[in-house]
């Protein structure tokens, strides 16, 4: 079996003492796939961190998954794609095709916060038991800002894990449930969480049978479950505790301009003004985003198939799907995907329409797919300047960013100054939502639809 490229890593930080370093040096994406993968139960969650509550048997299996500390691109990729079937530094990963899609079931379709594809997909494989079950992430019952990993075996527990939810989640945790089952399952998750899954497939070849199936979903962030919350307790009314939050609430205007909701126990809410979009571009850029900053995968490259929302602008500016119901973008990386993904269009479980792979990235997520190859790496650079950790990317180089680029990550930074200090980022929040605040970030993003994009396509098709 090929080893990956570094081993420094792993000869660096070793067993449960290397996974707190990891946390101390800022490099957790809080995944929790050390807390699912180890045999001796050492760690328990304390926030969405690990921390060690037993003895260790010092098999390193913790290290070697924990994709906060190293993504090795090359090596991921010959085990996904085989030996020519993968390049680092195209915007998507590898592409079979792309579609633009929704539930056929209209209900399902509400549910999701876009269209609900991904839900319609679980039930279905469910119901015709191709599936014993699935990886979802639902809403913590502690606290209503985090986010927690489950094990879905009914379809109430798909239903549970409907909608978007935008802040980290340490989903892999639940791996410790089902390590004596045979599945199948399916993982419905970030790249983080399909990074460490892969490894762990690669580690022990009995999870690639256990978990058969990857459905990635699009990130730009994760945000952290304390900055939501900040934000929950910055908008409540004199006394009232959160008790839920809504980042995608559909009902409120339909998609696209759906918006996060706010729900407190003496029965107010608060309603961002903004897009769901717009809300989680502010906030994530008045709190700490952590390791997310430093994560280079936007589509779940070595996921079966990713999905997302369709941010296709026309010539003209305006969205080209604009159903209030909701669309969801498909990008089927792998020959798996594409062959499940044609079985869920030919039994009618879907409705979905091909588009151009250029059309949904230039025209689309643009912004955030040159974010994460070209500003990331800008990022890495001046952290090791700084004599900061930084994860390790053997065997890639990422491209210099452009001059669009870099003006947008001094901008970034410069309001990134703000998420140091909570009375700051209370001050922030109020001014960002109040009528000024959400006049000024309408301009901004109209400015940036009428920018047209100056990145060449490098698309990478197996």
């Amino acid at each position: 079996m090929d080893t990956p490229a570094s081993k420094g890593s792993q000869d660096e930080y070793r067993n449960a003492e290397g996974i707190l370093r990891v946390v101390r040096e800022g490099l957790c994406h809080r995944c929790g796939a050390c807390v699912g993968v180890c045999p001796d139960n050492t760690f328990a969650l304390r926030d969405g961190y690990p921390v060690v509550v037993g003895d260790c048997s010092q098999c390193n299996l913790c290290v070697e998954v924990c994709s906060g500390l190293e993504v090795d691109y090359p090596y991921l990729g010959r085990e996904v794609y085989g030996e020519r079937g993968y390049e680092f530094g195209s915007l998507t990963g590898p592409v079979r095709s792309v579609w633009v899609a929704h539930a056929a079931d209209a209900a399902v379709r509400e549910l999701g916060g876009s269209g609900g594809v991904v839900t319609a997909m679980l039930l279905h494989w469910m119901r015709t038991g191709r599936v014993q079950g699935a990886i979802v992430t639902v809403d913590d019952p502690t606290e209503p800002a985090r986010a927690a990993g489950r094990i879905a075996r009914t379809e109430a527990d798909v239903l549970r894990g409907a909608r978007s939810r935008y802040t980290t989640a340490p989903t892999l945790a639940v791996l410790r449930e089902i390590r004596d089952e045979p599945g199948p399952f399916v993982l419905v998750g970030l790249p983080c969480h399909v990074h460490a899954l892969r490894m762990l497939q690669i580690r022990k070849p009995q999870w690639r049978e256990r978990i058969p199936f990857v459905v990635g979903l699009f990130c730009h962030y994760a945000l952290p479950w304390e900055g939501v919350r900040l934000a929950g307790e910055t908008f409540a009314p004199r006394g009232a505790r959160l008790v839920s939050v809504g980042y995608r609430d559909k009902h409120s205007a339909q998609w696209p301009n759906n918006s996060a909701r706010f729900t407190y126990d003496d029965g107010s809410e608060w309603r961002s003004p903004l897009t769901a979009p717009a809300t989680f571009n502010v906030l994530s850029r008045l709190v700490p985003l952590g390791r997310c900053l430093m994560c280079a995968d936007a589509c779940s490259e070595f996921s079966d198939l990713a999905v997302g929302d369709p941010w296709i602008r026309g010539p003209d500016g305006r969205w080209k799907f604009r159903d209030p119901r909701g669309h969801s973008m498909v990008i089927v990386h792998t020959a798996q995907g594409e062959e499940w993904w044609q079985k869920l269009m030919e039994e009618r479980v879907v409705v979905a329409v091909p588009v151009e792979l250029d059309e949904a990235t230039q025209r689309g997520h643009d912004s955030m797919l040159r974010e994460k190859k070209e500003r990331v790496g800008f990022r890495l650079r001046w952290r090791k300047r700084l004599g900061r950790a930084v994860p390790r990317y053997p065997g890639i180089q990422f491209p210099r960013p452009s001059r669009i680029s870099m003006k947008e990550e001094f901008g970034f930074l410069l309001t990134r100054l703000l998420a140091w200090s909570s009375w700051w980022q209370r001050i922030a929040l109020r001014v960002a939502f109040s009528r000024w605040g959400v006049a000024w970030v309408n301009w901004r993003r109209r400015r940036r639809r009428a920018r047209p994009t100056s990145v060449p396509l490098n698309p990478t098709r197996p």
